[in-house]
């Protein structure tokens, strides 16, 4: 035996004669006369195998869910976000639970006194929806697995509008049409002798496909210039496969090339990646069906908010796919048309994009007017104000270089206002009469489409010019509705966007400028008399 094992055996017997001591009281039995054997009760108790319960770290229990989330939360966790101020705190039952330790001031409302008023407004959000999109911080309100979420409400709401089968019923009875009515054909007779036997009819197979196998609506999908877009729109396009959509990605691009595309491809529907009309730290999307319709508040946003809080269920196994579009290319092709008889005029262009100065100088290099650009910051302005920096910013630039014309076009490329050359700031409706005036030359029967602010404006001037107009809400769903319903050439909005009666109606800063120049180019008048002269009449 080696000294290694004598030294074990004997450190083992001097612990069970410890152990018999302690139990029964007695002294150390003398266990030289009988050698125990090298083996598992020779080794040190310390050693010896211990129950999984004793050896295994304790498993600290689930105590705390943010709203919102599904992950529990530890106490120590839940503290600290209380202490940093998290945002969901604001909303939380337990956001009192604070153990021993000092409980923050708070407000009657529940939100700490040292927090802004702009951290509280937010908090207080309990809907991302706004008139014509969703929006929301980004992280805080919206992230990529959220962004999911969104899509596959997006792609549950088609599915509804998609038959359950490839084929309709009416297809499947054009494909019976001719069978007897003992599944034989038409024009050949029964069997004598088999009268008894009548077989079930046939069922064609090529019309029906099964569920899994099915095509899933088609969905456009893009994204802005803004940071947060493409780790957004990488969410949205991973909810939309997972319901099986068929997913066209255009990249980053402007809102109306992106509606373009929609219409040009004959989507279903359009889902873009946007913040316009926020500050930098948020994002969201705007949403549009078939034909490039917008979705507002009001019109279909909120059966897509519901369904992406409750979420969906996949309607197929099968995932969808996606594949890449430049359209860029047949949406400029589409814009030259708007361009001509143009006298040469001196643009000054404001723009927080990268793509609107690139577009304009494509477009502007074969015309006789000349282009300035003036970069913006993005962030929310109001084009109405005269006073907004970025009004005054490209204000001063039009004054101080003698140019024509002003044009500050918003982050959509939709929203856009124009400061005449002496700096003045053109209103909604003043920028309606011209547009109106110059339209009622081109077609005879001219109607328009106002929100009640611009209708009851402009009503006695257009009872005067004999043009009907229609009323109709605040969002863009609401005027493209009654666009289509009363055949109108001009939708008018109180906020810069303007949508022009073509197929389908668009509504596009570069198009609202190409109009004013044609305006403008009617006369050699400048800018302001053209304004002053449109009070007048």
């Amino acid at each position: 035996m080696s000294q290694l094992q004598l030294d074990g055996l004997s450190r083992a017997t001097a612990s069970d004669g410890l152990s018999d001591s302690m139990t029964t009281g007695r002294g150390l039995p003398n266990h030289a006369a009988r050698p125990m054997p090298v083996g598992a009760n020779a080794l040190p108790l310390a050693s010896r195998s211990r129950p999984l319960a004793e050896t295994a770290l304790p498993v600290l229990a689930a105590e705390y869910v943010c709203p919102g989330e599904t992950h529990p939360i530890s106490h120590s966790i839940h503290l600290a976000r209380l202490s940093s101020f998290y945002s969901k705190c604001r909303e939380c039952e337990h956001r009192h639970e604070v153990g021993h330790h000092a409980m923050p001031p708070v407000r009657a409302s529940g939100s700490p006194v040292n927090a802004s008023d702009a951290q509280v407004s937010r908090a207080a959000r309990t809907s991302l929806l706004e008139t014509d999109g969703v929006r929301g911080i980004y992280l805080n309100e919206l992230d990529r697995p959220r962004a999911a979420e969104w899509g596959a409400a997006l792609a549950s709401m088609l599915w509804d509008d998609e038959p359950r089968v490839g084929g309709t019923r009416e297809q499947a009875e054009g494909e019976t049409r001719g069978q007897g009515d003992k599944g034989t054909r038409g024009d050949e007779e029964p069997v004598e002798g088999n009268a008894a036997f009548s077989p079930p009819p046939l069922v064609p197979l090529s019309p029906c496909r099964s569920a899994s196998t099915r095509r899933g609506p088609t969905v456009v999908i893009g994204f802005d210039e803004r940071p947060a877009s493409p780790d957004i729109v990488t969410g949205v396009a991973l909810g939309l496969r997972r319901m099986g959509c068929q997913v066209i990605d255009l990249g980053q691009t402007t809102a109306p090339c992106f509606q373009f595309a929609v219409q040009h491809l004959d989507a279903a529907a359009g889902m873009f990646v946007t913040g316009a009309g926020c500050d930098p730290a948020w994002t969201g999307f705007d949403v549009v069906g078939r034909g490039a319709r917008p979705w507002s508040r009001g019109h279909m946003l909120e059966e897509l908010e519901a369904r992406a809080r409750a979420g969906v269920m996949r309607p197929t196994r099968a995932a969808g796919s996606q594949r890449t579009f430049q359209a860029l290319v047949p949406y400029e092709a589409g814009l030259w048309k708007h361009f001509h008889a143009l006298r040469p005029l001196h643009v000054v262009c404001g723009s927080a994009t990268k793509f609107f100065p690139r577009i304009i100088d494509r477009l502007f290099a074969r015309l006789p007017c000349r282009v300035t650009h003036v970069t913006l910051p993005v962030r929310h302005r109001d084009l109405c104000d005269e006073q907004d920096s970025d009004v005054r910013r490209v204000a001063t630039a039009v004054v101080s270089g003698g140019q024509h014309l002003g044009l500050i076009v918003d982050d959509d490329g939709q929203r856009c206002a124009f400061v005449t050359e002496r700096g003045g700031l053109i209103s909604p409706g003043e920028l309606a009469r011209i547009l109106i005036d110059f339209e009622r030359h081109e077609h005879h029967s001219l109607k328009v489409v106002a929100t009640e602010g611009l209708s009851r404006e402009l009503s006695p001037w257009l009872k005067r010019l004999g043009i009907e107009a229609a009323t109709s809400e605040e969002s863009a769903a609401s005027v493209t509705t009654a666009l289509a319903e009363n055949e109108a050439r001009l939708g008018l909005l109180n906020d810069g966007r303007i949508w022009f009666g073509e197929t389908p109606p668009a509504c596009d800063a570069i198009v609202t400028l190409a109009r004013l120049l044609q305006a403008l180019s009617l006369s050699d008048a400048s800018c302001g008399d053209v304004v002053s002269r449109m009070r007048l009449m």
